[in-house]
């Protein structure tokens, strides 16, 4: 599911980083101030095409208002795949024979 209210959180704060005030933007992207306002709030959800006009406006990639409703996903998943990752490395790391020179040392007689 998307994180509409998050979403339009990420929208202002980037349009507050690049000093656009609401109403030049909604006019930027041709919808009406209340509306890009409902967007911001996550009371409205933008459909694709005003979505992508924001995120041309913003300078940013669509992407960048999604990632926060992926991270949910990739999150459950690298935790799983990082359980099976370490018992594959505590396997291998095992198995593993170290076989480490010891450091040289300075010879003081090898010096002139």
């Amino acid at each position: 599911m998307v994180d509409y209210v998050a979403m339009g959180q990420k929208m202002r704060a980037r349009r507050r980083f690049l000093k656009i005030s609401q109403e030049e933007l909604a006019k930027a992207v041709q919808i009406s101030p209340s509306f890009y306002g409902n967007i911001e709030r996550g009371i409205r959800i933008p459909s694709i095409d005003t979505l992508v006009a924001i995120a041309n406006a913003l300078q940013v990639g669509v992407d960048y208002f999604l990632v926060d409703s992926l991270d949910a996903v990739f999150t459950r998943r690298s935790s799983e795949e990082n359980k099976i990752l370490t018992r594959f490395l505590r396997e291998q790391i095992a198995e593993l024979e170290f076989d480490v020179p010891a450091p040289e040392q300075d010879n003081p007689s090898s010096q002139e």
